[in-house]
């Protein structure tokens, strides 16, 4: 019987990145961090800005975020899930 990887502890608060996916007429960065800054508060200078790579009819956003507790993470996605065109998280 294999041996399970034993389960990586974080200390919080932590610093991660988020990649967001979706379809490029829709989606929007300001979007995006609109809900960050809602659910995280004011994030490290220079992490508000974003990378986006294009491809076709998609578009993804990565933004650096830092969590300040482990309860943080999911509200967010869930938020950002109900984004116009968002196809898939990271």
């Amino acid at each position: 019987m294999e041996e399970a990887c034993p389960r990586l502890e974080i200390t919080y608060p932590v610093r991660v990145p988020m990649k967001i996916i979706g379809r490029q007429e829709e989606l929007r960065p300001e979007m995006v961090l609109e809900l960050i800054l809602a659910h995280l508060g004011p994030q490290l200078e220079g992490d508000e800005q974003h990378q986006n790579n294009c491809k076709g009819a998609f578009v993804s956003y990565t933004f650096w975020v830092t969590l300040p507790h482990g309860q943080a993470e999911a509200p967010l996605r869930e938020a950002i899930q109900k984004l116009p065109g968002v196809v898939t998280q990271l």
